[in-house]
């Protein structure tokens, strides 16, 4: 038997690459058993794609290769302990190059499926970052409009301020009423310069004075209470000689005050 030629036919491979039939590895397990140059052909075809197979593979990470090789070693330990006799028999070579093969798939899939989740979270942390941030430009221009409307109206001819200082109750505070005179619906504003936050049952109400008869001009939010500049559209009222606030419980008084006085200013 000339084995260089033997060898030359790719006898070798088909049987590493797993395309013989069962008569055919049985035949070729037997010849290397009888010729040392077959078995080290077999060897070193073996190695050389097991060596293209991890260099053309990226690295797995550690902890996911070592899962692989834990899985395989109870794999091959299973095996071990399903057969109890031992038979005399020809020796059948197990082909290591399919665990690698196996490996490789394994390392290549969970790669692409790492990749496509990584991917497509931070595609959606991207897409929620854009759409809060278009959100905080429509509040910031809606914010600046109202800016630019109330800086326009304080600027109008015949607008009138008027300071309201604390009273007793409460000295340190202060508020402006901006009262338009020259106009047909004679609209009246609230800048709350600084009033004590209330408690949660109670609420500010905004009043004019005619002729010492109180005139209702509506409530203060209290939520909003602590923002600095806060300008509030507050009831329109045709003559008032005076303005106060007091603090009411929450909806306010309809007729006359009931609650304390904390600011107060004259026209």
């Amino acid at each position: 038997m000339n084995i260089k030629e033997y060898i030359s036919t790719g006898i070798v491979e088909s049987y590493v690459m797993g395309l013989m039939t069962g008569a055919e590895r049985e035949e070729f397990e037997a010849l290397c058993q009888q010729h040392h140059e077959i078995a080290t052909a077999r060897n070193a075809f073996e190695t050389a794609l097991e060596e293209q197979l991890l260099k053309d593979a990226p690295a797995p990470p550690a902890f996911l290769k070592r899962k692989i090789d834990d899985a395989i070693a109870n794999i091959n330990n299973n095996k071990v302990l399903e057969t109890e006799e031992v038979r005399e028999e020809t020796p059948v070579r197990s082909i290591g190059i399919w665990k690698w093969v196996a490996a490789a798939s394994l390392v290549l899939m969970a790669g692409s499926v790492y990749l496509a989740i990584n991917t497509n979270n931070k595609y959606k942390d991207l897409q929620q970052a854009n759409l809060t941030l278009e959100q905080e430009m429509a509040q910031s221009k809606e914010q600046l409009a109202l800016y630019k409307a109330d800086a326009e109206m304080l600027q109008k001819p015949g607008m009138k301020m008027v300071g309201m200082k604390g009273t007793s109750m409460s000295p340190h505070s202060y508020t402006t009423v901006l009262w338009d005179t020259t106009g047909a619906t004679k609209d009246v504003y609230l800048l709350v310069n600084n009033l004590p936050q209330p408690a949660s049952d109670k609420q500010y109400q905004l009043w004019a004075l005619l002729d010492g008869k109180p005139i209702d001009l509506g409530m203060i939010e209290n939520a909003d209470v602590r923002q600095k500049p806060l300008l509030y559209r507050m009831k329109n009222v045709q003559n008032a000689q005076a303005f106060a606030i007091t603090l009411e419980p929450t909806g306010g008084s309809k007729n006359a005050p009931t609650g304390d006085m904390y600011v107060m200013g004259q026209l």
